[in-house]
């Protein structure tokens, strides 16, 4: 019998030694900026500098300005389809939060960061030096949800309309504690070699209802642009603070506001809805199901055409 333990002990070990081991002494999977910005610029593409750094965004169609904000983790990719859906009637603006996708993050504070502050004083700057709008619509995905009502709570004459699509906002330690093995220190070494393609095709997976609909050659181009040097550093030292913005400022959001959810979202809590319904009294709620976190990719024209119902409102 103890030998028999003490086999499946070794065995057990072994189980899990070599993915670890693996997983350290891999090659190493970072993509430079260079690289990235060659295969990835698309025409509609505008770079910006902000704190001496490179800033990302695209900017098609006309007519009202129409702000689209992506989630952690994300970038100006994950509204393609909402885009090409939107841009002939309004000038379309996907941002590259900076840390993300192809825009550089500018040096913080290792020992405080306040991404919250950066993120706020990020987008007015972009807003009013960048791109120069006096008002515009704003949707935002997840983490970009929760940059947009800071935006519509501290700049409301910015803002015409807000969306918030499966917004991050209440419980901000508990969903963050979420992000799987990145949230612990010992596992960024693992991570300095990048993000190994099988780990982003189970994120991706993990965001929908029905991880069918996911296209292959998308979870391929994310984690490319998640492995682009310097990302993975940003996401791992986001994922490590514990700063997060005041929840009791979406209150003060006074801006019309549509709330979209997934029924199915596995990130953030789908009883968040109600909560940002009961605490934007200018807002109206709709439900999709089957749809999990990415409404905007998952449901596409479903969420087109709620959303240029609300603005026609």
């Amino acid at each position: 019998m103890k030998k028999f333990l003490r086999i499946l002990l070794i065995v057990i070990v072994v189980l899990i030694a070599v993915p670890v081991l693996y997983l350290v002494f891999r090659p190493s999977l970072i993509i430079s900026k260079a690289e990235i910005k060659e295969r990835y610029t698309l025409p509609s593409s505008h770079f910006t500098t902000w704190r001496g750094s490179e800033i990302h965004y695209t900017d098609e169609g006309s007519g009202p300005t129409l702000l689209l904000i992506h989630g952690f983790g994300g970038h100006h990719r994950n509204f393609n389809k909402l885009a090409a859906a939107m841009k002939d009637t309004y000038r379309v603006i996907r941002v590259d939060l900076p840390g993300f996708g192809m825009s550089d993050c500018p040096a913080v504070d290792p020992a405080r960061p306040r991404y919250a502050d950066m993120y706020r004083d990020f987008m007015k700057f972009f807003v009013d030096t960048a791109v120069g709008i006096d008002s515009m619509y704003v949707v935002g995905n997840s983490m970009g949800g929760m940059v947009a009502w800071n935006m519509a709570a501290q700049a409301p004459e910015k803002i015409r309309k807000l969306v918030l699509l499966n917004s991050a906002g209440y419980d901000l330690e508990k969903t963050a504690n979420g992000l799987f093995i990145i949230k612990y220190k010992g596992f960024r070494k693992i991570f300095d070699k990048g993000m190994p393609l099988k780990i982003s095709e189970g994120n991706a997976a993990k965001v929908y209802a029905r991880p069918e609909l996911m296209d292959p050659n998308e979870v391929v181009i994310n984690n490319a642009i998640t492995n682009r040097e310097g990302n993975m550093a940003h996401m791992l030292g986001m994922a490590m603070d514990k700063d997060f913005p005041d929840s009791t400022l979406i209150k003060q959001v006074q801006c019309p506001t549509l709330i979209v959810w997934g029924v199915q979202d596995k990130i953030i809590n789908p009883d968040h809805a109600q909560r940002f319904k009961r605490d934007l009294p200018n807002s109206k709620l709709v439900i999709y199901d089957p749809c999990g976190h990415v409404p905007m990719i998952e449901r596409t024209e479903d969420t087109k055409r709620d959303i240029e119902a609300f603005f026609a409102e």
